[in-house]
Order: structure tokens, then sequence, then C-alpha cells
């Protein structure tokens, strides 16, 4: 059932945020948090509190267009970590990202730690997994930045 190209990365990360661990974790978990740090987000609408959808403009080398994504956070296990699915498709394009997070904290700040699993098929899949990969590790690098800014800036 292949249809044109596909694309899989495996990203992972890790990051310190200056709040407390239960914070983090309740930020993280928040579709309303989540939908004020979406970079390239056009329209966001949180539809419960799992739920969210957002228009995203995306420019990958000389691909520009937008894609629906859904996003839904599942396995919540308080404080310490969760799991986010996004789903999305726009311009020929089709992705798919798993990714869960852990959370470890020392009382004043928390450590983030993260995997992504991202299948792309369709067009933006024909570009390859090189420019792809670059694209995505900029891209979490850039949600990351503005999840951590919005947390910080939250107070704990």
């Amino acid at each position: 059932m292949k249809e044109g190209e596909e694309v899989q990365l495996h990203l992972t990360g890790s990051t310190t945020i200056n709040a407390k661990r239960e914070r983090v974790f309740q930020l993280l978990t928040d579709p309303n948090f989540i939908a004020t740090t979406l970079p390239d987000a056009v329209e966001v609408a949180v539809l419960d509190k799992e739920n969210l959808e957002a228009k995203m403009k995306v420019k990958v080398a000389l691909i520009s267009s937008s894609i629906k994504v859904r996003l839904k956070v599942t396995d919540r296990v308080p404080p310490s970590s969760a799991k986010l699915l996004a789903e999305g498709s726009g311009s020929g394009s089709n992705v798919k990202i798993i990714s869960t997070f852990s959370l470890e904290g020392d009382g004043t700040t928390t450590r983030l730690s993260w995997v992504a699993d991202a299948e792309i098929t369709g067009l933006m899949a024909g570009l390859g997994s090189l420019v792809l990969r670059g694209f995505a590790e900029k891209k979490v690098g850039e949600i990351f930045a503005g999840i951590t800014k919005g947390i910080e800036g939250a107070g704990r």
C-alpha cells in the first residue's frame, strides 16, 4: 500500500525548564497552553481537554504549504509523562507524529526528555530524509524553545 514516497524520522532531545515538575506537566498536557506555543500556526482551535486542531504554515526547501494538524494528549501519568499524537495533511502530504515526554524534577527545575517518531508521506516525503530531518530538528527546537519560554513566563 505504499503510495509514493515515505520518510520516517526518529528524534530525541531534552531541555531544562526553570519550573516545578507538576507545573510543567500541567501545562504540557493542556491543549490551551500548547496552542499558544505552536510555531507557524495560522489558526488554532482547542476542541476539548485532550484535543486541538491547528492550521500550520510549513515551508520546507522549495515547498511552501499549509497543513491541518490534529493533536491529541494521551497516556497521562502525572507528573512524569504523557504522549502527544499529531496527524496532519495538506498539499498532497500526510504527517503522523507520535511523541512521548518524561519529566524529572528537583523541586525548582525540571528536566524534560522527549522522543518523537514521525512518518511523512506524499510530496514532502519526496524531499528526502536529510532535508526533512534538518527541517524537523529546527521545528522541534522552536517548539521546545516556545514551550520553555511559555512555562517560565507563566509563573511557577
